[in-house]
């Protein structure tokens, strides 16, 4: 990450939280700098404060690396989603690549596909991802949280395909890529020597790795090293 970047990461802090969120995230920019988002698996609300003021984004699935520029004294924080968590309004399949603008309700609230919620932070995110809950805007798909838990492996029926593509915006397969690239990367930037990173995540070989990571997450083994 840039030194002109800071951020902090969190988890959820009860089971119920955590059963939507993957994490939560907060993000400032003290000079100009740009910022580098890469497929992890997750869709994301953000909650941005800029020099156009406050603006909250829904983020779909992503398979490709997005640059995120930013000036001193921007900030957001964001939520991110697990993959089975999705919009029954607002699938997955209709948010790939893409990003949703929602409409500001006050100075304190939002409009979620009609629903006025009051805005969250840092601290209180998880009190938001309760309200999305409970008002039905949000649901964890079964089929797709069996799926994740058995890793993606064997996930052969048509059916099952066309409905994952539906929930989360991506293949089965492309979406377990995805999610193994993002283990491996944080493997690696814990220290994890590359050809144990491809052994523990079923890599084929430590070129399989290096190939998969250059393709989907734009970097290499070496990039990642600890800084």
């Amino acid at each position: 990450m840039p030194a002109d970047i800071r951020r902090e990461t969190r988890e959820a802090d009860t089971p119920s939280a955590a059963r939507f969120i993957a994490r939560i995230e907060q993000v400032e920019y003290t000079a100009a700098a740009a910022e580098v988002a890469r497929p992890d698996g997750t869709w994301d609300l953000v909650f941005s404060q800029g020099r156009n003021g406050l603006m909250v984004l829904q983020t779909g699935q992503t398979d490709r690396v997005v640059q995120l520029p930013g000036e001193a004294g921007d900030r957001y924080f964001n939520i991110a989603f697990r993959p089975e968590v999705y919009m029954p309004r607002r699938p997955g399949a209709t948010m790939t690549n893409l990003g949703h603008v929602h409409a500001l309700a006050g100075q304190k609230g939002c409009l979620i596909d009609g629903e006025k919620l009051e805005l969250p932070n840092f601290g209180n995110a998880e009190q938001f991802v309760m309200a999305l809950a409970s008002r039905g805007l949000i649901e964890v798909d079964r089929l797709v949280l069996r799926a994740g838990q058995a890793g993606w492996q064997g996930v052969d029926d048509r059916s099952l395909q066309r409905h994952s593509a539906h929930v989360t915006g991506l293949s089965p397969k492309k979406l377990q890529q995805i999610i193994r690239a993002d283990a491996a990367a944080t493997q690696l930037q814990q220290g994890l020597r590359p050809a144990d990173v491809a052994a523990e995540l079923g890599y084929s070989d430590q070129a399989h790795l290096t190939n998969s990571l250059r393709r989907i997450l734009d970097v290499t083994p070496s990039q990642l090293k600890p800084g």
